[in-house]
């Protein structure tokens, strides 16, 4: 593989904002049935294969680590050989990240009582180490483990791009997307709990390596539709073998060894065979549905809907028991996690709207001023559903 830079391609690319939106949906619908109390029976009347789907959401942060790998790989292979790379990497990031991160942290340092030490740390993007350091750790705001596993990466991961060549980059990214589980699963043989494990970031750079090799694909003159279906074929195939073979040590377990170790590899295999289909045929029919207006504007609202919506369930949850109302009494026990979900949905989505006008957009519009010839181009473009797509830069 070259290292050559070719010429990058300018442009977004829809259905990377599609495939946020499902993310943030898996988490959304999850979080709102599964992430309170519910009574009894409360959601007996849902079809099986429908609670099979909505308690696998918590999948959907796996699906970010994807992403945001694929995203910001893409970026720093783009900009390596730009002046002040570092500086304006991290100028973007601060901007996109920062201003809406500590702004709920303030908010819910007023709400969420004996919760100073978790918000120290979690303003010092240690948030996923509560539980490693005893530190008391909030319902809603410990949303922000997963930010803390991807601060980790953006820390080290540009160095990494800076000083290797694509080639030994997709080594360095496919050894560890090797080594992560090897490493999950020894810790859990020795009986470190897997939730521990579930946060620690050390255990978790799996995805956000498979993002990079995927990056690295795109950027290659490897890239092409025929490229994307064989590495479909083998990402499925694998997942297929591992489920299997892993049957007999319980890989469907809650907290075995084996599914401890290879769940999230699972879940990266099929991730990884949708994602590269998805983005050799962008602009194809078949994804339109990612293209669509609502999975854009949820895609654009994805980061405010994650950091809040577990907060709003709380307050919720609050203002019943301070209020003496029974939802269940009320509503019924199916219609009370139905009513908490709509207002956690709705609410989650006008505070989101409100926060990417008056918050986000001002601080992201000042990207181009202060990162002057450095602008990160997005790694796609999109192209007509007949085309068979070009190489990228």
């Amino acid at each position: 593989m070259s290292d050559q830079r070719p010429d990058t391609i300018d442009h977004r690319v829809p259905e990377l904002d599609g495939i946020r939106a499902i993310a943030i949906w898996m988490v959304l619908l999850a979080h709102a049935t599964l992430g309170f109390p519910n009574a009894p029976g409360a959601l007996a009347s849902v079809p099986s294969p429908v609670m099979q789907i909505i308690g696998h959401g918590w999948l959907g942060v796996d699906l970010f680590f994807l992403l945001s790998g694929f995203l910001i790989t893409g970026i720093l292979i783009d900009t390596k050989e730009r002046p002040r790379y570092f500086r304006n990497f991290y100028i973007r990031r601060a901007l996109r990240i920062m201003p809406l991160y500590f702004t709920v942290i303030i908010v819910w340092s007023f709400f969420y009582e004996n919760s100073r030490q978790y918000f120290i740390l979690s303003s010092l993007f240690g948030a996923n180490f509560s539980d490693l350091l005893r530190i008391h750790e909030p319902h809603g705001p410990g949303v922000l483990w997963s930010l803390a596993v991807e601060e980790h990466f953006y820390f080290v991961w540009p160095v990494i791009v800076l000083l290797l060549s694509r080639r030994r980059l997709l080594l360095v990214s496919a050894l560890i997307f090797l080594a992560t589980p090897v490493l999950r699963g020894i810790f859990a043989a020795t009986g470190m709990r897997a939730d521990a494990i579930y946060a620690l970031s050390w255990f978790r750079f799996d995805g956000l390596a498979a993002g990079a090799m995927m990056a690295i694909w795109a950027k290659s003159s490897w890239f092409s539709l025929r490229s994307a279906k064989k590495i479909a074929g083998i990402a499925l195939a694998s997942l297929v073998v591992i489920s299997v073979v892993g049957m007999r040590f319980g890989i469907f377990g809650t907290a075995t060894v084996s599914a401890v170790a290879l769940r999230y590899t699972q879940a990266y295999l099929f991730f990884c065979a949708l994602f590269v289909l998805v983005v050799a045929q962008r602009g194809a029919a078949w994804t339109s549905p990612l293209r669509w207006r609502f999975m854009q504007l949820t895609g654009a609202l994805s980061y405010c809907l994650y950091l809040i919506h577990l907060s709003i369930g709380d307050g919720y949850e609050y203002w019943l028991k301070a209020s003496g109302v029974s939802a269940v009494d009320r509503f019924g026990p199916t219609g009370a996690v139905l009513v908490r979900t709509a207002v956690m949905i709705v609410a989650s989505f006008g505070i989101a709207m409100v926060s990417r006008r008056v918050l986000e957009e001002p601080f992201l519009s000042l990207k181009q001023r202060l990162t002057r010839g450095g602008r990160a181009p997005a790694p796609l473009q999109a192209v007509p559903e007949t085309s068979v797509p070009e190489p990228l830069g």
